[in-house]
């Protein structure tokens, strides 16, 4: 699943691949590809259409 967040740093809208598949809670952490800064990425699956994303700063 695909899902449109914004870099916590630059600001710059960006596409986050969700699996699904790979738990109820899952934490990662993904580089902005415009500015190259780390993002904390929290994920929370609810149901396969359901799906919380929350993109924090890694220094946070």
């Amino acid at each position: 699943m695909d899902i449109e967040s914004s870099c916590p740093y630059c600001g710059e809208s960006i596409t986050l691949s969700v699996d699904v598949t790979a738990g109820r809670r899952q934490t990662y952490v993904e580089d902005c590809w415009v500015c190259c800064r780390p993002m904390d990425i929290l994920v929370t699956v609810h149901s396969r259409d359901d799906v919380d994303v929350e993109v924090r700063a890694s220094d946070e």
